[in-house]
């Protein structure tokens, strides 16, 4: 059985790993629920997104915005459709979004994209229901930010504790300090200490749920931990869950089916918007 388990994750980490790795895990996607694409946020090519709708809408279906990763530089909504489709089946609404990315900007003006989407879709798609954000890497950190530094969303008339119901990262850089030259370039030191979520830690947050995989290379596990700790140190819920054996792409992709068993990252995420709605949603509320 062990050795099962360790060519099974062998053959996910190829799978996520491959450069036609996204296409393969959405064909499987099936039954995405009603998909509405290329829908504008803003007035650029890159204020985009896709909606991905259960068949069944409910006053209280909630809404789950989606920021994708690649280093802030490359990466787009369609290369996860099964992100969309899976959570459309169970039951809640999905959003996949585009935003700026390097060389065209540079920090932070992905991060206004972000927060003109939130507030966007907040206001045209969720409404009154619930709306969680979550991001993997690079996503992960903007979603991050998002849910602690009030300018953004203060920018776009809103904030935090309004827009959203809940916070989840998936393998995000929240401590981190860029040392490859593209990322002293998206990242200047003059603005780099804006750019950690770990500064932004204190005051009234939503909760967060944060996963990562302990054989994580391209983003060490400890940034999750760190960036919990500092938010339940300023009196705010966060949990971490960590996997062992996944690294950075797989934890991501084992929310598609196909390769779902090689990590809890689907159910997480769904077990963490299931209890946030069972407690009536307290958001922010400590």
């Amino acid at each position: 059985m062990r050795r099962f388990l360790f060519a099974f994750a062998a053959l996910a980490t190829a799978l996520t790993g491959a450069c036609r790795g996204p296409e393969l895990l959405n064909a499987a996607a099936r039954d995405a629920g009603v998909v509405q694409t290329d829908l504008a946020y803003g007035p650029l090519p890159r204020h985009r997104y896709d909606v991905y709708t259960p068949h069944t809408l409910t006053p209280d279906t909630p809404v789950l915005l989606f920021i994708h990763g690649g280093s802030w530089q490359h990466g787009v909504k369609e290369q996860y459709r099964f992100v969309g489709a899976a959570f459309a089946q169970a039951g809640v609404q999905a959003v996949l979004v585009n935003y700026r990315l390097f060389p065209d900007v540079i920090f932070p003006d992905f991060m206004d994209d972000a927060a003109l989407a939130v507030a966007h879709i907040k206001r045209e798609v969720a409404g009154d229901r619930p709306m969680l954000i979550a991001g993997h890497s690079a996503g992960a950190q903007i979603a991050a930010l998002l849910a602690g530094d009030p300018r953004y969303l203060a920018a776009v008339g809103t904030d935090i504790c309004s827009a959203t119901s809940g916070m989840i990262g998936v393998a995000g850089p929240y401590t981190f300090t860029p040392v490859a030259p593209e990322f002293r370039a998206i990242f200047p030191p003059d603005r780099l200490e804006a750019a950690r979520p770990l500064n932004f830690a204190t005051g009234a947050r939503p909760p967060s749920l944060l996963l990562h995989g302990t054989a994580d290379t391209t983003v060490l596990p400890e940034r999750s931990t760190e960036y919990a700790t500092a938010l339940t140190a300023a009196g705010n819920r966060a949990e971490v869950k960590l996997y062992p054996g996944v690294n950075h792409t797989l934890i991501i992709g084992a929310i598609s089916p196909v390769i779902r068993a090689a990590a809890p990252t689907f159910n997480d995420m769904l077990s963490f918007i299931q209890a946030e709605r069972a407690a009536g949603w307290p958001g922010c509320n400590r």
